[in-house]
């Protein structure tokens, strides 16, 4: 029975050891046209187009619900899974300017998200996409997928984390609108029982480059970081001051220890 324990214990702590600590750096992707743009998601403050400073005296980005991401990442090279905890939200701006006038076009909400690049799936505990002043201009909503028709307004609704799943997306389409294609999800989907299908705005299952511990992580959509339409996330990868089979061969001794203590007890 001992060996039971520390075997189980063993295997939860190796899977832990195997996650490092990384610190995001950049949100990016490119539009149709190939511009790239760089995402507002960070409480920095220097508000320029080549940061991702959420500048907090734009209305556009506050209007939208976007606010300092407080995620805290966390990459497994031996399964491919990047993981957070908390909330991370990114918007894109015209020409990705940092001003308190800038236009904000569409972003996305998640919470507790988890990406495997090994299954190719992505999970949250939520997830909501955030629809930008831009859009409503030309007579369209981005996040909905909509030609607002005639009158130029949306007169359709939306329910995300539809009974508590973060990829179950409903849209109700009214008045004069009209559907232009899927609605933005957490990933991709196909739809079905009560859910519309959905483009994903989180289908980063391309590692595109990892450089080990004190390097750098980048994963995308599949989509060359050159080339139209791609997205992508750039992290920092924390350095690991102890060897990870050290730090396991401590905690093994630790447990045998407790484990023994409460035999003996």
């Amino acid at each position: 029975m001992k060996k039971v324990i520390i075997g189980a214990a063993l295997l939860a702590l190796s899977s832990q050891a195997g996650a490092i600590s990384l610190t995001m750096t950049a949100v990016n992707q490119r539009s149709s046209s190939g511009s790239l743009s760089t995402l507002k998601w960070d409480g920095c403050t220097t508000y320029t187009s080549a940061t991702g400073c959420i500048n907090p005296a734009n209305n556009n980005l506050s209007n939208m619900g976007l606010t300092a991401s407080t995620a805290v990442w966390d990459w497994n090279p031996t399964t491919g899974v990047l993981s957070m905890t908390g909330m991370f939200n990114a918007a894109s701006t015209i020409g990705s300017s940092g001003s308190a006038v800038a236009s904000a076009v569409n972003g996305d909400k998640v919470t507790d998200l988890i990406i495997n690049t090994g299954t190719q799936t992505t999970t949250a505990a939520t997830y909501q996409c955030l629809e930008g002043n831009f859009l409503a201009g030309v007579g369209a909503n981005g996040c909905l997928n909509l030609d607002l028709g005639a009158d130029g307004v949306l007169n359709s609704s939306v329910v995300y984390n539809v009974g508590g799943n973060a990829n179950c997306v409903q849209r109700t389409i009214g008045g004069d609108d009209s559907s232009t294609g899927n609605v933005r999800t957490l990933m991709n989907t196909a739809g079905g029982g009560g859910c519309e299908a959905g483009d994903g705005a989180f289908n980063m299952w391309t590692v595109v480059s990892y450089t080990g511990p004190g390097g750098q992580l980048i994963v995308s959509n599949g989509i060359p970081l050159a080339s139209a339409g791609t997205s992508y996330l750039t992290f920092s990868v924390a350095a690991v001051p102890v060897p990870g089979a050290v730090w396991l061969l401590g905690s093994a001794i630790g447990l045998l220890g407790l484990v023994r203590r409460r035999i003996a007890a």
